[in-house]
């Protein structure tokens, strides 16, 4: 299955994470960098070398890269994850510019000013480095550090279980599939099966995402609200698999291969709605619904509430 929003989200998970080829210098890194913290954790690591033109330009130049980091690390492939099982914890920015407004421009993606420390200090030299081999500018000093946290429910030993139980089948290969796995993996938990329907959907939410992360403070948002992959891949196909069933939308899945890269497309349907076919980005939607950071007061509708608005009859 082959769309424009599959292209765009392609490009956009390798722009975040391949390596840059020979180009003028650009106000934020075309990279996403990963910086190791041992126990099978990592950071990311974004870098701004010079204001692109304000605060607006800045949200801009920074989106893709949250973005596409994210996308790709949750659409893994379950046999990626087996071989490397390496999970993000926080995601830190260093300037080497002040933009104006730089606050504003930031908090969509959680980021708040922190201290410098030595994973600051460990990006800041990679920067230098990557920059000195391309042949740009290297900044003598950070102007400022940036970081957010990644946080959600306590979903390990649930992640675990899909783990062991994957084999190297991908997300669309079987419609639901994957929602019948996390059904199996609750059920070795102790808990009662979840049905296909917007009902089920809604305790599922309440299960896999952080709705209520603790208050920030003196008005900063909140986390990213991680979902481990296997658990962010069942939950999209969860909501598949209710559009099909209770909402009796005809439903096709993309199966998610990995490309010569090891690059795994985002979750992604086409359903047939009043009579066309829709292609619908189910990655890129719950990632902007479930894992993006809440603002101060911001409340999320339900899941099942975006769902009916996609799928129900019109």
């Amino acid at each position: 299955m082959v769309s424009a929003v599959a292209d765009q989200l392609d490009d956009l998970m390798a722009r975040a994470r391949r390596p840059p080829e020979a180009v003028p210098q650009r106000p934020a890194h075309p990279r996403v960098v990963t910086l190791p913290l041992g126990e099978e954790r990592f950071a990311w690591g974004l870098v701004l070398w010079s204001d692109p033109g304000g605060p607006e330009a800045l949200h801009a130049a920074i989106r893709p890269l949250v973005e596409g980091a994210l996308l790709a690390e949750l659409t893994r492939a379950p046999a990626a994850l087996k071989e490397d099982p390496s999970h993000p914890e926080r995601l830190r920015l260093v300037a080497f510019a002040e933009v104006p407004r730089m606050d504003e421009a930031l908090r969509a993606f959680g980021l708040r000013r922190a201290a410098a420390d030595p994973l600051g200090d460990e990006l800041a030299r990679h920067a230098r480095g990557e920059a000195s081999a391309q042949g740009w500018p290297v900044p003598d000093e950070v102007a400022s550090h940036w970081e957010v946290e990644l946080r959600g429910q306590d979903l390990h030993e649930l992640e675990q279980r899909l783990r062991q139980h994957a084999d190297d089948e991908v997300f669309g290969a079987r419609p639901g599939a994957f929602f019948g796995r996390l059904n199996a993996a609750r059920e070795g938990m102790g808990r009662e099966p979840l049905p296909p329907t917007l009902a089920g959907l809604e305790r599922l939410e309440e299960e896999l995402v952080l709705r209520r992360p603790p208050p920030p403070s003196a008005g900063a948002p909140g986390p990213l609200r991680w979902i481990p992959p296997l658990c962010f891949q069942g939950l999209c196909d969860a909501v598949a698999v209710v559009a099909a069933t209770e909402l009796g939308r005809t439903v096709q899945w993309a199966p998610s291969e990995p490309d010569e890269d090891g690059f795994t497309p985002p979750p992604l349907v086409r359903a047939r709605l009043d009579g066309d076919w829709v292609h619908v980005p189910l990655g890129a939607h719950l990632l902007g619904w479930c894992v993006m950071p809440l603002q101060p007061g911001e409340v999320v509708p339900p899941l099942a509430e975006w769902v009916l608005d996609q799928f129900a009859q019109r």
